[in-house]
C-alpha cells in the first residue's frame, strides 16, 4: 500500500491530514506502531478519512491498531459527533449490534 499523504506523528501515531479524502472537516489520527503499520489496509485508510467528512464531527477521526476494513467505518474506528449538528451512524457502532 502507498503510505502517500500519511504523516508520522511519533512511533505511535499516524495522522490522516486533512485533504486526504476530499470534503474531509478534521484530519484522522490512526494509533499504530511502525512494526503494525506493515498490516494496514489502503481501504480502511480511506474509510478513517470518509468518517472526517461527515457532518458535525468533533476533533477526529480515530483508528486503534486493530484497524481494519470494515462497512463504512473502519473496525477499530472512533468518532464524536456533535449533539445538534452531527450523525448518529449504526456503521460507527456495529450492524451486528445496533
Amino acid at each position: 500500500m502507498s503510505r502517500a499523504g500519511l504523516v508520522r506523528l511519533d512511533p505511535n501515531r499516524l495522522k490522516v491530514p486533512v485533504g486526504y479524502t476530499e470534503g474531509m472537516r478534521v484530519q484522522g489520527i490512526i494509533y499504530l506502531d511502525e512494526e503494525l503499520e506493515a498490516f494496514l489496509e489502503e481501504g480502511s485508510v480511506r474509510q478513517v478519512a470518509n468518517v472526517a467528512t461527515l457532518p458535525g464531527i468533533v476533533k477526529a477521526s480515530l483508528a486503534m491498531p486493530d484497524i481494519h476494513t470494515g462497512y463504512g467505518f473502519a473496525i477499530g474506528g472512533v468518532a464524536a459527533f456533535d449533539v445538534n449538528e452531527g450523525i448518529i451512524s449504526p456503521g460507527g457502532v456495529g450492524y451486528d449490534i445496533n
